[in-house]
């Protein structure tokens, strides 16, 4: 029981690494497209938003695998993790004021998608390899 717990904790910190690694990496190609191609705010906001949602969905990827485990949970949990400390990091490093509804919001899509990814990503199958097929044959 209590190894099935840390491999469950392990596979979320994996995502959220995941997810936190991919977002520092997106967020230096938007910075870059905001100077060499004049990006406005709308657009910005789009962007951000998505890239958000594409390292949820790829922290959920990592956390869970190709045919794994509790996906829905596991891809919740890391989509909420996400979300909750991007918020706290926002507050503590800009101390700007967000509305608590638009942050539920977020929260909730950002588990909602974590959910979804994951449990699709639980319910693939592994591909089988190419020689161990023939070597059957």
């Amino acid at each position: 029981m209590k190894g099935a717990r840390m491999k469950a904790l392990w596979a979320i910190l994996r995502g959220f690494l995941t997810a936190a690694a991919a977002t520092l990496l997106g967020m230096l190609l938007l910075a870059a497209a905001v100077i060499y191609l004049e990006v406005s705010d709308g657009a910005l906001t789009a962007l951000n938003q998505l890239l958000k949602l594409l390292c949820v969905a790829l922290g959920a990827r990592f956390a869970v695998g190709v045919g794994g485990e509790r996906g829905f949970f596991t891809g919740a949990a890391v989509g909420l993790l996400y979300m909750a400390v991007g918020y706290a990091l926002y507050w503590q490093l800009g101390g700007a004021l967000f509305s608590a509804g638009a942050m539920l919001l977020e929260m909730l899509l950002g588990g909602g998608f974590g959910a979804a990814v994951g449990a699709v990503c639980a319910n693939l199958h592994p591909r089988a390899r190419r020689r161990g097929k023939a070597a059957k044959a």
